[in-house]
């Protein structure tokens, strides 16, 4: 009969023991595979195609205060170390006649348009890209100064025109001091340098443009006028032109030079079809009703 208590006995301890050898093994290994696979997350989540176009989410996010230079974390989706560096230059150009019309004509510059705005497209903005689609932004704290720009305010107003505020406005001057806290820092150059240069690289837009002014132009004839396929990426809204982004290179004084192809992470936001409305300023849009 001491035979039997004994197994028992043995079996009863073994039972108590096992458990606690199974559960703190699959625990550990558990741990290490849920970080091997929260590593592999943190890395992919941010890792995706990345785009130029302003009606995205930002790549970079400010930190406040400091440098102003674009915050590193992985939540920023920012590639390597944002130090400023940039590979080429996207020149954006702006067709203010459907900027007006999205709007309902709604903006003091709509009422009494340029009429040279109707076959010539202004300046958006002058920014420093990188191959892999993200770009530096706010490179330092230098606030946008006019004063600086006196000698060119005519050519701003012609050619770099913020119709969202009338010239006598506190607001006036907001469009270009968004350019240039937010791409012009980054440039390298003086404040005079960046508008002025910005405003000698403005492109003379195909006469297409003018001539089917309220029109319809194909995406070919359009692409021929801006040099090619590769050369230039059009940005539609709702059909109609918007904007017309082409890209430059960076010279080694890191000031823009001649126009090249743009790489495929820009030319990823081209959203037109190959008939591209033209709008006109007399033209608004029907709010739709659900």
């Amino acid at each position: 009969m001491a035979t039997p208590a004994i197994i028992l006995f043995a079996v009863t301890c073994l039972a108590h023991i096992i458990p606690g050898i199974r559960g703190g093994g699959n625990s550990n290994d558990q741990e290490s595979h849920n970080m091997v696979r929260g590593s592999i997350i943190d890395e992919n989540e941010y890792n995706v195609p990345l785009g130029h176009r302003h009606n995205r989410g930002r790549q970079h996010q400010h930190q406040h205060g400091g440098s102003g230079k674009a915050n590193n974390s992985p939540s920023s989706n920012s590639q390597g170390d944002d130090d400023g560096s940039f590979d080429f230059y996207v020149y954006s150009m702006s067709y203010q006649p459907e900027f007006c019309q999205a709007n309902n004509e709604k903006f003091a510059g709509c009422h009494n348009p340029k009429e040279a705005w109707e076959g010539q497209l202004t300046i958006h903005g002058l920014w420093p890209n990188r191959y892999d689609g993200s770009w530096p932004s706010d490179c330092s704290d230098e606030s946008f100064d006019l004063s600086l720009l006196k000698d060119v305010a005519d050519d701003l107003e012609q050619n770099w025109p913020n119709v969202k505020s009338p010239a006598a406005s506190s607001g006036h001057t907001s469009f270009w001091s968004h350019e240039w806290s937010k791409h012009g820092t980054c440039s390298g150059l003086t404040q005079q340098d960046y508008f002025m240069t910005a405003l000698d690289l403005l492109l003379p837009t195909p006469s297409i443009v003018k001539e089917n002014y309220g029109s319809v132009v194909s995406r070919e004839d359009l692409e021929e006028g801006y040099l090619g396929s590769d050369m230039s990426v059009f940005v539609c809204k709702r059909g109609y032109l918007s904007e017309v982004r082409v890209c430059l290179e960076k010279m080694e004084d890191g000031s823009p030079g001649e126009r090249v192809s743009c790489p495929e992470t820009l030319l990823k936001a081209d959203s037109c079809g190959d008939e591209i409305d033209i709008a006109s300023f007399d033209s608004k849009v029907t709010p739709v009703i659900a």
